[in-house]
């Protein structure tokens, strides 16, 4: 969830963003309490875009094919999220919200006093509420632009403050294409029937994020278990990029995607 969440946050903030010509290679400065200080490189393109995360995951995105795809280092693992894959979640969820079992559960929800049926959606969307996003009103340089300082918070469980600049542009069709993926989450979540609301919610918490990230710092507690990891650009690169920045490093085991489990399981 937590990485959903991130996800969301740079799809829209770039969708909202002026679109140029050059391509962009970016080198941060990445530090975590688990693993020394290190330097790592995320590129954008026309086609292609390629985020390091700070937590020892990328997030890499293939215009052309509709790929998302999700690398964890440590893991030594990958996995692919598909055009396909996120049109037959959302068929399956249509499904299943057009279901008799679906719609006889949403007469008895209308049937309930009208607190218990606030006290329903509330809990439906749960993971919404539990979202915070605010602009902290401060400034700061990276690398040499301006950007603005974002915190988000998910309950109790993470803390994520970002710095964002406009002053950098994405890359004309790679901005395209961020848009057309946040429509297409935008219709996936609308099959998601009391779901959708949350969702909705989640995204216009959202919306008012704009750039791209120059700094970055997060902090997760599950069950008293606590990590921390940040990253800054040192510098930015102007320019074309080589093919082999799209590739999956050497060794790495492809594995089923999220989305695919879930699919899998309800059609079990």
């Amino acid at each position: 969830m937590r990485h959903w969440a991130r996800y969301l946050a740079i799809i829209v903030a770039a969708a909202g963003i002026p679109a140029a010509a050059e391509d962009l290679t970016i080198v941060s400065k990445v530090t975590s309490d688990k693993n020394p200080p290190s330097t790592a490189t995320s590129y954008m393109s026309s086609d292609h875009i390629r985020m390091v995360q700070g937590d020892g995951k990328e997030f890499m995105m293939d215009f052309k094919a509709g790929e998302m795809t999700t690398i964890d280092h440590q893991k030594k693992e990958y996995y692919v999220i598909t055009k396909q894959d996120m049109l037959a979640m959302q068929a399956k969820m249509q499904e299943q919200m057009n279901s008799p079992e679906m719609k006889k559960a949403q007469q008895q929800m209308k049937s309930l006093p009208p607190e218990m049926q606030k006290k329903m959606e509330a809990m439906m969307g749960g993971a919404a509420t539990a979202v915070d996003v605010h602009k902290t009103g401060t400034t700061r340089k990276v690398a040499g632009y301006t950007c603005e300082n974002w915190t988000i918070t998910m309950g109790q469980f993470s803390k994520t403050e970002q710095c964002l600049t406009t002053e950098l542009q994405y890359p004309v069709q790679a901005w395209d294409s961020f848009r057309e993926f946040a429509d297409g989450m935008r219709s996936m979540a609308q099959s998601m029937g009391p779901m959708a609301k949350g969702m909705a919610q989640m995204q216009d918490k959202f919306k008012d994020m704009r750039g791209v990230p120059l700094a970055h710092t997060s902090s997760v507690n599950v069950m008293g278990h606590s990590s921390n990891t940040s990253s800054e650009v040192t510098e930015i690169r102007r320019g074309p990029i080589a093919p082999s920045a799209w590739e999956i490093p050497a060794g790495y085991t492809k594995v089923a995607s999220p989305m695919t489990k879930a699919l899998d399981k309800k059609q079990k």
